[in-house]
């Protein structure tokens, strides 16, 4: 029988909440500019998709150093782990593409960005601090100036969708 244990290894506490802290931050607001438009996913699931991505990461850097000395017993493969869990992100971001009766597709922007805040998640929880800044800061003033060029050209305001 395993001893229940709150030890990490390959991080101290003060990191964990670190990055666990910057991912809920820019969840948070990357969700409550979709979610101020009305669109289909509010903040709440982009927070909590982004800390999964996060916790998820540095499980994996737990796991491989947990087991790094063990080869022949267990293979940790953290690009596996990168690979699913975008993927599986990716069926959640489809889910908030509507096409509508009217022959328009509305909510890409929101499945996009619900896509990339799981990959926010990940490189901020692999410890990618600089990458997962650059991709918020991207990611925002896509959502933020995208939305107003759209509305500038096509005269309609982004709420509609």
């Amino acid at each position: 029988m395993t001893e229940f244990s709150m030890e990490l290894t390959y991080l101290s506490w003060q990191e964990l909440f670190l990055r666990v802290g910057m991912t809920m931050v820019f969840g948070l607001v990357l969700g409550l500019e979709r979610d101020t438009k009305n669109k289909p996913i509010d903040f709440r699931a982009y927070m909590i998709v982004a800390v999964t991505t996060c916790i998820l990461a540095i499980l994996g850097q737990e796991l491989y150093s947990d087991f790094a000395s063990a080869s022949n017993i267990v293979k940790v493969d953290l690009s596996s782990i990168v690979a699913g869990v975008m993927t599986g992100i990716g069926f959640l971001g489809a889910g908030a593409i509507i096409h509508r009766s009217d022959d328009r597709v509305v909510g890409t922007a929101t499945g996009a960005s619900i896509w990339a805040a799981g990959g926010i998640g990940l490189t901020i929880g692999f410890g990618f601090y600089g990458l997962g800044i650059v991709a918020f800061g991207s990611i925002s003033l896509i959502l933020l100036a995208g939305g107003v060029c759209r509305s500038f050209f096509s005269g309609e305001d982004d709420k509609e969708e």
